[in-house]
């Protein structure tokens, strides 16, 4: 995994810029014959900086565990952790996704008719649903309503905490019976492997793999407590629990099972919450870079050819081009999008597995067995 670094921060949003200028400029009206030159010249803009943002990216340096000693004695724990990481950029990029089938739409209507208004105000529901569900996805409201239980608690001054080690990051691959006759159905799950002073496993679990991959690589083998919230008794389900290393703070934010959380606080070293201090900092995992060849390179497949169909209709303007040409153009670059969009999103989990060193472990319902 690479680094994120000023540099491929600053193309990234340049690139996300690039593309939201040339979606907006589709909307502004102009005189029906005139080429436009603007959306044409921000589409190139935006295709220059996504190839330096993924060569920036591919070149950055590679994340690498800090080389620190160990403390002497273990450090006091934070009163201020972090709030869950939101990824910007990635939200930004999924908004343009969503916009860009309206828009297609948007520039093969040629005089207003009712059937192309229909079409778009039909695009634009699926839009505004996709949109949701991207928001939703992205940011999941349960588990940061969980975590805020827990940095309430470590903020109030009092939090349970045990001390461990973190491993690699584990995938777990489970068996079962298949929705037919016959077939298995595979799951598979994704955590970070803790493990305590009796050596005792701990799973801690992410909403984001890429997460859990990146913690892999910068914290393998670091110290530092395990904390849960005083509360935790009133929180059903999975447990909130944040990591913090001894070296320099750094932090991880997850849920792992509830019995991880009661089976330890029940022990003496545990049972009793301990003080937080304002003295220890806390800090964000380190950022990773986003680009990834199997994920990013369909998408902006996708989106050159989608380009390349719709210059026709944004040199020629809409009194140069046949309505039903424009429409053809504008679906056909709408379908190649939409397509290049599903390739990489369906990539992306299997990437990040295959830019980190992964714990395999294969267990299966011993009713099949």
């Amino acid at each position: 995994m690479r680094r994120s670094t000023l540099l491929t921060r600053a193309l990234g949003t340049g690139a996300l810029a690039a593309a939201a200028t040339s979606l907006a400029l589709v909307y502004v009206p102009v005189t029906p014959s005139a080429p436009r030159l603007d959306t044409v010249g921000a589409l190139a803009a935006g295709a220059i900086l996504t190839a330096a943002w993924a060569l920036a990216c591919l070149t950055a340096p590679r994340l690498k565990a800090p080389v620190t000693s160990p403390p002497a004695e273990p450090p006091a724990l934070p009163a201020q952790l972090p709030s869950p990481p939101r990824d910007l950029g990635r939200a930004t990029g999924a908004t343009l996704i969503a916009l860009t089938p309206c828009t297609l739409v948007w520039l093969a209507m040629t005089g207003g008719t009712f059937i192309g208004s229909f079409l778009f105000f039909l695009t634009l529901f699926g839009t505004l649903k996709i949109a949701t569900f991207l928001r939703r996805s992205a940011s999941p409201k349960v588990f940061r309503d969980k975590v805020r239980v827990l940095i309430e608690d470590a903020a109030a001054g009092e939090v349970h905490a045990v001390r461990v080690r973190v491993g690699r990051p584990l995938l777990l691959r489970y068996s079962e019976r298949g929705d037919h006759p016959g077939q298995i159905s595979v799951t598979q799950e994704y955590s970070l492997l803790l493990h305590d002073a009796g050596g005792d496993e701990i799973p801690l679990a992410t909403t984001e793999v890429s997460e859990l991959a990146c913690a892999g690589e910068l914290l393998s083998g670091a110290q530092g407590w395990l904390m849960w919230s005083r509360r935790y008794k009133l929180i059903e389900s999975m447990q909130p629990v944040a990591f913090v290393a001894d070296h320099d703070g750094t932090t991880i934010l997850g849920l792992t099972n509830p019995a991880e959380v009661t089976y330890r606080t029940a022990t003496h070293s545990a049972r009793d919450p301990r003080p937080t201090t304002r003295d220890r900092r806390a800090r964000p995992l380190r950022r990773n870079a986003k680009f990834r060849l199997p994920v990013h390179g369909p998408i902006a497949t996708g989106a050159l050819l989608a380009s390349l169909l719709c210059l026709p209709a944004l040199l020629l303007g809409t009194d140069g081009l046949p309505a039903l040409f424009a429409w053809l153009l504008c679906g056909l670059a709408a379908a190649a999008f939409v397509y290049g969009v599903l390739r990489g999103v369906g990539a992306n989990t299997d990437s990040v597995v295959k830019d980190t060193e992964w714990t395999v472990r294969d267990e299966q319902d011993p009713s099949i067995t």
